[in-house]
């Protein structure tokens, strides 16, 4: 069975029996697929209002919670990290968050660039370039706030990349291609939310950076 086979087959698996607060999360990344989708039709021009009348904790509370919720559908740290931050902030690309699905994994399970740094990253490229680009007429602020990102999830697991962020929070590089590995890798999730860790995280650093500059 090929590699990719083995990716598909575990997300059909755990799509079937579905995915709790305390399980499956995989991991997906890239952003250069995403140039394409900025001019994607129904973006907000403008910081929903809602947002604005609530406190900066409730906010990231609130991203916490939907990047729980996101995990338990999506099956995907890439899609999850994405449509929790497009929800809270209302960048209105639905559509865009299943072909979020091939940075699944380090890029197609190959445990390069974790999918929860992709997911918050093209968030932040959204927002910035998308939305407050039509106040400040100013291009290019989502690579200095992408890089402050990327620095900040860094700091916090040790990397950027899908197979070091599995061993810095499962002790152990593990390769979601192995029947094994991922057999070790249910096990652990069913213990401990290890992977929902890094979604939340991803998910409050990226909104912490879009609150400090709006």
């Amino acid at each position: 069975m090929k590699s990719n086979d083995n990716i598909r087959l575990l997300f059909e698996n755990i799509n079937r029996k579905g995915i709790s607060r305390r399980s499956f999360v995989a991991r997906g990344a890239g952003c250069t697929a995403c140039l394409s989708m900025l001019s994607f039709a129904g973006m907000r021009t403008e910081m929903p209002a809602a947002q604005v009348k609530k406190s900066d904790e409730e906010i990231l509370k609130e991203l916490e919670a939907k990047a729980a919720r996101f995990m338990s559908t999506q099956g995907s740290c890439a899609r999850s990290t994405f449509a929790s931050l497009n929800e809270q902030f209302e960048l209105k690309a639905d559509a865009i968050v299943p072909a979020i699905m091939p940075f699944t994994g380090g890029i197609a399970g190959k445990g390069e660039t974790c999918g929860a740094v992709s997911g918050a990253i093209f968030a932040i490229g959204l927002f910035f370039e998308c939305i407050k680009q039509y106040e400040k007429k100013q291009f290019g602020t989502s690579m200095r706030l992408g890089g402050l990102f990327f620095d900040r999830f860094e700091k916090e697991f040790g990397s950027t990349r899908c197979r070091e962020v599995v061993k810095h929070q499962y002790g152990r590089y593990l390769d979601l291609n192995k029947p094994e590995d991922i057999k070790i890798f249910m096990e652990e999730s069913k213990k401990e939310a290890k992977c929902l860790q890094v979604v939340q995280k991803a998910a409050v650093i990226a909104g912490e950076i879009i609150l400090a500059n709006s």
